[in-house]
Formats: structure tokens, sequence, C-alpha cells
């Protein structure tokens, strides 16, 4: 089975259009979303309607985590609060009832799909786990590969039982040591911060444990234009350059 792992697209729907269309071609169904659909992005509300009507399963991000708890939008900076308050308005009910619903993680076969980071954290960045803990969390995984998302960037961390390794990754196509635990950054498709504005997702086939990383353009103007329309902080605007 091969299947796809989408994370932070961020309210920007040309890119996610584009990954979308990528996936189709390379003739994948099974998609999953490790959250933060909305946030920073001009069009929250076409993201989390296709997520709906493509049958995307999305778990909880730390954006979607302020929708559910209110309360939780103190612990964003004032420009990311700013706009996540913005977000709200361009909501309509059936898309905070869809967020309401998301869980934490998701488990499916023999795969974990989480936000932050293992086993079910939203808000952990996979950068600042300690190296013991991480080794502690691979260790006791249930999961030979976790898949995560938050930090904007691509990663590959692993442990053999012995050793800890961390791998930037690239556009790319490697093989995963079967004997080894893994969590797999798949970076963002609405706003890398990587240095590279291609929106990033990842493919995953689980008969090879092949991993291939895939890089799509879109029309960045677009989305930046559609930013400055809606009003939002134009940081998020630059951030996609």
């Amino acid at each position: 089975m091969r299947f796809a792992v989408i994370s932070d697209i961020h309210g920007n729907a040309a890119a996610f259009r584009e990954v979308l269309r990528d996936i189709e071609n390379c003739g994948l169904s099974t998609i999953y979303c490790l959250g933060d659909n909305i946030g920073y992005g001009p069009e929250p509300e076409a993201v989390l309607q296709i997520v709906r009507e493509r049958g995307i399963l999305s778990v909880l991000g730390n954006h979607e985590l302020a929708v559910k708890q209110p309360e939780f939008l103190n612990r964003f900076n004032p420009i990311a609060r700013l706009s996540l308050e913005k977000t709200l308005s361009f909501l309509s009910e059936t898309s905070l009832e869809q967020i309401r619903g998301m869980d934490l993680f998701h488990t499916e076969h023999n795969f974990r799909f989480v936000h932050g980071f293992p086993p079910d954290s939203p808000i952990t960045y996979l950068f600042e786990v300690e190296k013991d803990k991480l080794i502690k969390a691979l260790i006791s995984a249930s999961e030979p590969v976790c898949f995560v998302g938050h930090t904007h960037e691509l990663l590959l961390v692993s442990h053999d039982g012995k050793e800890l390794s961390r791998r930037p990754l690239k556009r790319e196509t490697i093989q995963l040591d079967t004997e080894s635990r893994h969590i797999v950054n798949v970076g963002s498709a609405g706003q890398p911060r990587d240095g590279n504005n291609h929106a990033k997702y990842v493919i995953f086939d689980n008969q090879a444990f092949e991993l291939e990383v895939r890089f799509v353009s879109y029309n960045v103007t677009e989305t930046v234009n559609k930013i400055y329309q809606a009003g939002l902080p134009e940081q998020h605007a630059w951030r996609l350059f």
C-alpha cells in the first residue's frame, strides 16, 4: 500500500490543490493530514471543505486546538493570535464542527499520525525534544514509523536500538531500515520554512518501506495577494517567499 502524508496547509488552498493534483498523478487515493489546516493563510474555509469532500483524515494541529480550546490562544505570539482570531471569522459552523471532531492522533496499518510529537502532542516541536526523551519515545513506540509536522521542516529521526540519527530530508526517495524506529517530519504543504517555497509532502510505501519526498510548485503570488486582501498580517505573506 502507498499513501500520502501532508501537514500544515495553513489556509493555503492554492498550494493544497496543486499537492492534491500531484498526489492524483502519482496514482494515490489514500491521504493522511497531520493538522494545521488553518491559520496564517487566506482560505481556511476552502481548505477544510476540500478535506471534507475528499474524505481526508486529519488529526488536530495546534491551530485547530486553539479553535477547540479558545484559552489556548493565549499561548500564541501576538501576530499568530491575531491571525487565528481573524481566521475564526472565515469559518462556517460546518468547519468548526469538523475541527471539534478531530482527534489528537491516529493509528492505522501500524503507523502513527500526530501533529507535533508522539504519542499524542499537537504542541511539542520535534526540534525542542531533548535527546534522552527522543530516544525513550522511539524505543517505546508501538509503531515503527510516526509521521509528524508542526515544524514546517523536513526531517527523519531514527533509532536502531543503539544509536540515534537525525537526517534532513530533500527531494528524494529513501529506504527506511525495517529494524529501526522512525519519526518522519513531512514538512509543510502550505508554508514551508526551509528556504524553498515549494509545497512539501511525502509518499510512503509500506511494503517496500520506502519514503518519497515530493516538492510541488504552485502560484505563490496568488496566495500572497489573497493574504493582503483578507487583511491578515503581512508577515504571513513574506514567509511564503
